[in-house]
């Protein structure tokens, strides 16, 4: 018959102490957040349908983690690597306002919270959501805000009927059925938001060898897509182009 001997006392403060370090190093690595890749500002996305994407009070679109400490912040019309350290409970990214730092954390949904509210003058701080890149292809932002915004199939209306065209807006920016058109950019910062008068928001057109500026509005009510001729460029003015006529009515 085998003997079972009982523990020694200092056998079993050595096991005990091992299981609560054992604990305590798991729970450490579990709280541990490991922050790479691309995080987008969901909070800007959740009102851009309803909005002008440039008159969002934003700080940035994207915060892309490329080491331990450092970050690419994307502004829109330009964008910065900053280094960023734990400082406490939280994160602290380096001289991101001027000569102040700007913290964040990461929540136990793993959304990361930016505190910029003070930067906003907004009473809530921006959310960003982690994303992948697209399988095959490298993360690009206006990708998620064309699928946010205007992607999709349309038909195009002349004189209130149908004309049995199609147009189609890709998220990846081509379009196809809109003349020799072949892509296309939605403005949402920068120097473009101010090019029609009154403000609205505009869309480029590329072609080989041209490239045009429309204004477009959505009527959610009627399920319709307009699209606006706007005035040629004012000499030595930037922007301010009035909008002139329908170029396009497209039904979805």
């Amino acid at each position: 018959m085998m003997n079972i001997r009982p523990l020694l006392p200092g056998c079993a403060l050595l096991f005990f102490g091992a299981a609560i370090y054992g604990c305590t190093s798991e729970k450490k690595e579990t709280d541990e957040v490991v922050l790479r890749g691309h995080y987008i500002n969901q909070s800007f996305l959740n009102v851009v349908e309803d909005s002008i994407p440039g008159l969002i009070n934003t700080y940035c679109y994207e915060l892309n983690f490329l080491s331990d400490d450092s970050v690419k912040v994307f502004y829109g019309f330009e964008e910065a690597t900053l280094a960023y350290a734990k400082s406490g409970k939280k994160y602290a990214i380096s001289k991101a306002l001027q000569d102040k730092d700007l913290l964040f954390s990461v929540d136990e949904s793993k959304k990361l919270i930016l505190e910029d509210s003070s930067w906003k003058q907004t009473n809530e701080n921006s959310s960003f959501d982690k994303v992948a890149a697209p399988s095959g292809g490298e993360w690009d932002f206006p990708t998620v805000l064309n699928e946010k915004m205007i992607a999709g199939s349309y038909e195009i209306f002349e004189k209130g009927k149908a004309t049995g065209k199609k147009v189609g807006f890709s998220a990846e920016g081509k379009v196809t059925g809109i003349g020799d058109f072949k892509s296309f950019e939605l403005c949402f910062s920068g120097d473009c938001v101010g090019e029609v008068h009154p403000i609205i928001n505009n869309i480029t057109f590329h072609a080989e060898s041209k490239s045009v500026v429309y204004a477009f509005q959505f009527n959610s009510a009627g399920r319709i897509l307009n699209i606006y001729n706007i005035e040629a460029p004012i000499k030595d003015i930037k922007g301010e182009r009035g909008i002139k006529d329908i170029a396009y009515e497209l039904h979805y």
